[in-house]
């Protein structure tokens, strides 16, 4: 079967991809340009209905089979992205017998099972296409230029030296086996085990790096949490205003800072109430709030209990801060740092606190690191088998081995599991 869709974003653009991948490629290109295409060359051409209608002038370009993106024979329309010619081509394509529109993810799965990406890659690919930030661009990267792969390659030949080690030692009656094998599979049993282990810590790294650190901003009303949510954002996106109360639902920013996607949450001010609206942001601001990377408590200077009977979360990853230095102290509290939004006093050393918490939640070096659930639960339990091997028995540690082996190398190695594969290329959009 071949199949079509629009490559590019649906809407109004400069330029739209149509690609069509399949055994009919070139027919349908010679048949819609009336042109022999050459393989590989960019040609401008007219492209035309199957009436012979003109619908637009545009680029075309043909890779035959196993030199595309795909693996299969595939022919590219580089046209103007006018919604009206991209729905008038997608229709004259969708006319010709043998040829239907592309599923989510179909022509990287194409490409999957043609031998031209392992799951790995794919895995980067569906993370670099959604990537938002430099830190998440860079981590996807990695995976889809198969660097994760080779570092896979490394464990496995250390592996099956041990094992080659192992099963040599089979060979000896218990009196004899050379201390000299079983010493040399122990330490690269043990070597393998570790550097298995120091990857295993990158998954916390990444998760974070893709789904983003959430800080949650926490107080008693009139504390300067929305004047603080707009300051952080550099937006009025919350009401300010001196009569207590007025956030009564959650209002959040989503920023870019250090290349990680960090989102601010602005709650309802913590405090007994029987108005029913304001009982309902207390619920929603503690629920939140057990969800946060980050709390961030604003009190204020000028009351005796700045954060009420707020019960204060002294983490290394939160923040006590209290506003309004301007005015008269009148409490005891001890701080991390204290603040006035209305004069812009240690705004700056907050920003620097802020992002020394994030930086110690993330760590965003380069290098290969666990992309996806599927490839942690391979690495979790290649880690639970060499962590429990016992050398005492060494047909069971051969036995051992092999399993580990067989973990680490399921990993990149091509499957036909529906399930795993549905899971996997239904993150992709359509036309990718």
């Amino acid at each position: 079967m071949t199949i079509f869709a629009l490559s590019t974003v649906e809407g109004q653009s400069g330029v739209a991809i149509i690609r069509v991948s399949g055994p009919l490629s070139k027919k349908v290109l010679k048949r819609l340009t009336g042109k022999e295409p050459k393989p590989r060359l960019t040609t401008l051409t007219k492209i035309k209905t199957l009436d012979k209608k003109i619908i637009d002038e545009g680029l075309v370009v043909y890779f035959p089979k196993r030199q595309s993106f795909t693996g299969e024979e595939v022919a590219e329309f580089h046209i103007h992205g006018s919604t009206a010619i991209i729905d008038t081509l997608l229709k004259e394509l969708g006319k010709i017998k043998g040829l239907r529109t592309a599923k989510q993810g179909e022509f990287t799965k194409q490409a999957y099972l043609n031998g031209k990406m392992n799951l790995l890659q794919v895995e980067g690919l569906s993370s670099l296409i959604q990537a938002e930030t430099e830190a998440q661009r860079s981590r996807a990267l990695e995976a889809y230029l198969d660097q994760n792969s080779k570092i896979h390659f490394i464990w496995l030949q250390e592996l099956k030296k041990a094992l080659a080690y192992i099963e040599s030692s089979i060979d000896f009656s218990d009196e004899d086996i050379p201390k000299s094998l079983l010493s040399a599979a122990k330490k690269l049993i043990k070597t393998t085990t570790i550097e298995i282990k120091k990857y295993e810590a990158s998954f916390e790294d990444n998760k974070k790096i893709k789904e983003g650190i959430k800080i949650v901003i926490l107080g008693i009303p009139n504390s300067g949490k929305s004047t603080l949510i707009n300051y952080l954002s550099g937006e009025k996106i919350a009401i300010v205003s001196k009569k207590a109360g007025t956030t009564r639902d959650i209002l959040n920013q989503k920023l870019n800072i250090r290349g990680i996607p960090v989102t601010f949450y602005d709650t309802a001010g913590l405090r007994k109430s029987k108005n029913d609206i304001e009982v309902e942001g207390n619920i929603r601001a503690k629920k939140i709030a057990k969800n946060a990377d980050i709390k961030l408590y604003l009190g204020s200077n000028n009351t005796k209990k700045p954060f009420g009977n707020i019960s204060i979360d002294k983490g290394k990853n939160n923040l006590v801060v209290i506003n309004k230095s301007d005015l008269k102290k009148k409490h005891n509290e001890k701080p991390n740092l204290t603040i006035s939004l209305k004069n812009n006093k240690s705004l700056d050393v907050l920003w620097k606190k802020i992002n020394e918490k994030i930086k110690s939640l993330v760590n965003t070096s380069s290098g290969p690191s666990i992309t996806s659930e599927r490839e942690y639960a391979h690495i979790l339990k290649s880690i639970e088998i060499l962590e429990n091997i016992n050398l005492k028995d060494i047909s069971l540690t051969a036995e051992d081995i092999r399993a580990a082996i067989n973990e680490i190398s399921e990993i990149t190695k091509k499957t036909d599991n529906e399930d795993i594969l549905d899971i996997i290329f239904n993150e992709f959009c359509i036309g990718k």
